[in-house]
């Protein structure tokens, strides 16, 4: 369903035409509460999924701090590693982490790219550690996830 509520949105904003409609078109988005934030994204995924908020900071392998000001929305503008390794700690799936990273304006999983295709395939198996993700990295000289 919320697939299909995007799809409005997006015929929506094709049909904009000027600076005039568009006002009109972020006036309507603010009012409907669909502005998406990361912190926003990341606590409907952990609720949705049962996990708790401690075990996420835990399991992503980030400093628990910056892991936590991330989370609370407190971190703006995280880097893409960061928001992956959080994406994977929350038991993401591939669509759900792509997501997050478009919402962090952050580059998509690409599957032409060596340290991307390790992530992608750890996601479409429900490998969701970090560690043993970090272990594939290293054994293809690849940077590591924290």
């Amino acid at each position: 369903m919320e697939d299909l509520k995007t799809d409005n949105w997006f015929r929506s904003i094709s049909e904009v035409h000027n600076s005039e409609e568009l006002s009109v078109y972020l006036s309507e988005l603010r009012k409907e509460g669909h502005t998406v934030t990361l912190s926003n994204y990341l606590n409907t995924i952990m609720h949705k999924k049962g996990l708790l908020l401690r075990n996420v900071v835990s399991e992503s392998n980030l400093e628990q701090h910056y892991a936590y000001q991330i989370i609370n929305g407190n971190k703006q503008n995280p880097s893409r590693v960061k928001v992956i390794a959080l994406c994977i700690a929350s038991h993401m799936t591939l669509e759900e982490t792509q997501q997050a990273l478009a919402i962090s304006q952050n580059g998509i999983l690409y599957p032409r790219n060596s340290f991307d295709a390790i992530i992608i395939f750890n996601l479409n198996h429900g490998n969701w550690s970090v560690f043993n993700i970090n272990e594939q990295l290293l054994t293809e000289n690849l940077p590591i996830i924290e």
